[in-house]
């Protein structure tokens, strides 16, 4: 758990990866960090760090973001509406085909 909050505050140091909105290297991935640590430990700091990262999706949800599969899971928008999704029920939340 202790490598798991270290991680997490790695990312919300460095801030959003700005590659996209997808799972593999965008923002919806990285938010589900912060779900997960949600689920497994109850404190809601890490549940407002999974907001922050759903509040800049919606704002930029058409942004012209580069991607060869633009609205892919993991390259492009449907993975950042999967991780707004989760962000709704986020005790139910699951990064998709891992968990």
């Amino acid at each position: 758990m202790a490598a798991a909050r270290r991680m997490a505050a790695g990312v919300w140091e460095r801030g959003l990866l700005r590659k996209g909105l997808g799972l593999c290297h965008g923002v919806g991935g990285n938010g589900y960090v912060f779900l997960s640590l949600y689920r497994a430990t109850g404190e809601e700091k890490y549940l407002q760090y999974a907001r922050a990262f759903a509040v800049f999706i919606v704002e930029n949800l058409e942004a012209p973001w580069p991607s060869d599969h633009p609205f892919s899971l993991y390259e492009g928008m449907a993975g950042g509406v999967h991780f707004l999704m989760d962000c709704l029920e986020p005790k139910e939340a699951a990064f998709p085909g891992y968990e």
